[in-house]
Parts: structure tokens; C-alpha cells; sequence
């Protein structure tokens, strides 16, 4: 008896249950790109006869006025980078360009040497020297590379794809007045001597304008050129902010560019041409048609201009609108 309870004992004691595997760790998933494009800019390397801090606050500029316009992501990077560092510090920050440039006196102003790196090749992409004289000018060269960035962005949407994508909207910028607070004396920034005050910016209208891309039958440079004039020449009269859009039918796509930000026309335009003999050289007379919509699809203007510079020609169709349409609408 004794016995056989042994062996029911036995019989009844549990299998030993298996040790569980442990469960493989999940893989992090990569962080989305940023659907508008990334650029770092660097303070400006500067030679010994300007002031110490030219070139970072130069730089800071030119990415406050990059941001403004809307449709990138400038970043302003620290002083302390060195340049052999430029590369690897704009790959951390999962940037695709970054810029850099040197600065020396030149007349009153200064000469700014500007280079464009794309972070995936590691190569100048875009390049440029221009003459700073004053705010103006730096603006307007800030806006020049902003216009080159989404231009290659466009070009390579095979690579960019998500740039094409309806982006998030951006906050509308200050007007030109705000964006340079802070900067109260930026003018001096770039002179050798007491710069002449300017008269207070007048107060533009509450709505805005998006500016997309020019096309037209003529290089791609000319293009950008002229979307770069067209920004600059429409922020002079009211709150322009460039979309990164690439809209080939504004009638259909201007509500999705305007998307919740509805107090704001879209501009573009088409630029032409046409060259001919004059004398032992040829002439060339270029057209700019500055189309203006509303946010529903309906053509508000068709202003055409003219003249002997592709500048001269988007800037006189920008004035004729800004004449017939003062508060824009």
C-alpha cells in the first residue's frame, strides 16, 4: 500500500514547464524626413579687416530670411564648428545642404563669397559671389539661395519625393519690418562708414501672397532667377512666402497651396525671350506674365512686363500689379 502510494506520488508531481526565450528587442524605426528640405548655415569666414562677429550674424540673417520665406528649414549653427567639421555636423541633423561662405571688404560694403553643399554627395551643388551693401542686399541673397534650394529640390524628385507631397504648413512670416528686429543695425553690419536711415517700412495689407515657382520656355537658371526677383519684388509690397509646391495647374491646386491659410493670394508667372540682331551683337527682350489667383482657383490678374533685363521685366509686371491691386485682392 505504502508502495503504490510512492508511485501515485510520483505519477501526480507536474512536469517542469519551459523556460520562456526572451523576446528579441524591437528595432527603433528611423525617424521621417522632414518634408521640406534642411539646411545648416554657417557664420561666414571673414578676413581681418572686418568686425569679429560679420560673419555670424550675417549668417544668422540669411537663415531668419530663408525661414520667412517658407518651404525650408534653416538652422543656424554655432561658431564653434570647425569648417572640416561642416559635412559630418549637417549629417547629425539629418540636413540635405548646408552653407558656407567667406566675407572680405569691397568699396562701402562687402564681397560674400556663398557656397551650396549638398550633404548627400558632399559637393558644391551652387555657387555664387555677390557685393553686400546693405540689409536689402543681404535679403535679397538670402532669397537667392532659398530659391536655388527648392529649385534642386524640384529637379530631383525622384530623390526628394516627399518635398512634393503637400508639405506642412508653415507659419505665416512678419513682414519685412519684423524680420529685422533684432537686427536694428544690421546696416552697419556690412558698412565702413555711418550708413544714411532709411524711412520706416509702410504698413502692408493683411493679405498675403505664395509664391510658386515661374515656368516658361527658356533655362531653369532663368527660371529660378525670376522666382527669386518675383519674391523679392512682392514682399517690398505685401507678405509674400515662398510654397515649395510645384503647382503645374493652379486653377485645380490653388486650394490645396493655400490649404488652412486662406488671406492669401497665390502668384507665379511665365517668362519668354526673344532675341534678335542689333548692330554687330544681338538683343534680347524678355516678358514676364505675372499671374495672380485666389485661393478658390479664379484668376484675380494677368499682369505682363517687360525689359531689356529678365529683372527689369518681373519687377515692371510686380509694380503694375502692386498699382492695380494695392491691398492685393
Amino acid at each position: 500500500m505504502l508502495l503504490c502510494s510512492f508511485v501515485v506520488f510520483v505519477a501526480a508531481k507536474p512536469a517542469p514547464k519551459p523556460t520562456p526565450s526572451p523576446a528579441p528587442a524591437a528595432t527603433p524605426t528611423p525617424a521621417p524626413k522632414p518634408a521640406i528640405p534642411t539646411i545648416v548655415v554657417f557664420p561666414f569666414q571673414t578676413s581681418t579687416d572686418l568686425k569679429p562677429d560679420t560673419g555670424t550674424r550675417a549668417a544668422q540673417l540669411f537663415a531668419q530670411q530663408m525661414n520667412g520665406a517658407g518651404g525650408i528649414d534653416a538652422i543656424s549653427a554655432a561658431s564653434t564648428i570647425a569648417r572640416s567639421d561642416y559635412l559630418n555636423y549637417a549629417r547629425k541633423l539629418q540636413a540635405d545642404y548646408y552653407l558656407m561662405g567667406y566675407m572680405t571688404p569691397l568699396g562701402a560694403g562687402v564681397s560674400l563669397v556663398e557656397q551650396l553643399v549638398s550633404t548627400g554627395s558632399g559637393t558644391i551643388v551652387y555657387g555664387t559671389t555677390a557685393q553686400i551693401d546693405s540689409f536689402d542686399d543681404a535679403s535679397a541673397q538670402a532669397i537667392q539661395i532659398h530659391g536655388a534650394v527648392l529649385s534642386m529640390e524640384q529637379s530631383e524628385a525622384d530623390r526628394y519625393n516627399s518635398a512634393q507631397a503637400e508639405s506642412t504648413t508653415t507659419p505665416a512670416p512678419a513682414n519685412q519690418a519684423n524680420l529685422s528686429k533684432g537686427f536694428a543695425d544690421i546696416a552697419g553690419l556690412f558698412k565702413h562708414k555711418a550708413a544714411t536711415p532709411k524711412p520706416a517700412a509702410t504698413t502692408k495689407p493683411s493679405k498675403g501672397v505664395l509664391v510658386v515657382r515661374a515656368g516658361g520656355s527658356v533655362p531653369a537658371s532663368d527660371l529660378t532667377r525670376a522666382t527669386t526677383v518675383l519674391y523679392s519684388g512682392l514682399s517690398s509690397h505685401f507678405n509674400a512666402k515662398m510654397s515649395s509646391v510645384a503647382a503645374t495647374d493652379l486653377t485645380r491646386q490653388a486650394d490645396s497651396i493655400c490649404g488652412t491659410s486662406r488671406d492669401n493670394t497665390i502668384a507665379t508667372g511665365n517668362l519668354s525671350a526673344i532675341s534678335s540682331r542689333h548692330g554687330l551683337g544681338t538683343r534680347t527682350q524678355w516678358t514676364f506674365r505675372l499671374d495672380v489667383y485666389t485661393c478658390f482657383g479664379a484668376k484675380l490678374a494677368s499682369t505682363p512686363g517687360t525689359g531689356d533685363t529678365l529683372d527689369d521685366a518681373v519687377r515692371s509686371a510686380v509694380d503694375a500689379y502692386a498699382t492695380a491691386h494695392p491691398e492685393n485682392s
